[in-house]
């Protein structure tokens, strides 16, 4: 895996500098961070395996591989890897046609990876290859499509999973490595060195929420990737803590308004070499 990721990203733009969009695959393990940085052209990502969040512009995105994040040319951003992951990056020039100047190129947003959107960015990809240097018409005409399935997607945000207080963020890293533990908040202060009562503090203060459902949502989302495997959905719940495949399902339906089995379906990948 390269050093930089942003180096490669920024080296292709510029070894590019004419092309209307480009397309780079990028593979980052886990706890990888992707230091604050910004390109020259509009930025489309999004996982094909995995799990990474975002920060950009002041906001601060969860991103599974059935969201995406459209990030404006200059707009500063940082990434890590919450599990090991693969994404997309489509980079797009900002210098071609008169769809970069509409608010839909210029408004930070996340977006559903809906099938279609997943197809065009594969044809965008393939049709750049094919077309001569002097002659993007067909590129841009399939840009002008993007931008309006960007413009016209639900806008859609998974809560953040990572904490800034230090003894958190202990307890974040055992229940990544291990989503099964089922630690009561009183012995996790013990662990790190803090009372019950301060920890439940901390947590209503970074996540508005109590420990118990910042659990069930870290495992929730730990599941996530699980279920690009070929585990069954029982096998998934057992992995991630919960007793019964059931409870896990309705946990699952409740937080994302599907089932586990429904994600599965959605998924589509595809693999942009």
């Amino acid at each position: 895996m390269p050093t930089s990721q942003t180096l490669s990203a920024n080296t292709l733009i510029a070894q590019n500098q004419h092309a209307p969009a480009l397309i780079n695959t990028i593979e980052m393990h886990k706890g990888f961070i992707d230091k604050l940085h910004q390109h020259h052209w509009h930025q489309l990502i999004f996982p094909i395996r995995g799990l990474i969040q975002t920060e950009a512009d002041g906001y601060q995105f969860l991103v599974p591989h059935t969201t995406a994040i459209f990030i404006p040319a200059g707009v500063n951003h940082e990434s890590i890897a919450i599990t090991d992951t693969t994404f997309i990056g489509l980079y797009i020039n900002p210098d071609y046609g008169r769809c970069y100047t509409r608010n839909a190129g210029q408004q930070l947003k996340q977006v559903s990876m809906t099938p279609f959107l997943k197809e065009l960015i594969l044809m965008i990809k393939q049709q750049s290859q094919l077309e001569l240097a002097l002659s993007h018409d067909n590129t841009l005409r399939l840009l002008e499509v993007l931008y309006d399935q960007i413009h016209t997607s639900e806008s859609f945000k998974f809560k953040l999973l990572i904490p800034e207080d230090r003894r958190i963020k202990v307890i974040f890293e055992r229940l990544t490595a291990q989503p099964e533990l089922d630690f009561t908040l009183s012995k996790w202060g013990g662990i790190v060195g803090a009372s019950e009562r301060t920890l439940s503090r901390i947590f209503a203060k970074e996540f508005n929420t109590s420990f118990a459902l910042w659990r069930q949502h870290l495992r929730l989302i730990q599941s996530l990737s699980l279920l690009e495997s070929e585990l069954s959905i029982q096998s998934v719940a057992h992995q991630v803590g919960y007793q019964n495949d059931s409870s896990y399902i309705k946990a699952f339906k409740a937080r994302f308004a599907m089932t586990p089995q429904q994600f599965r379906t959605r998924k589509h990948r595809i693999y942009i070499e």
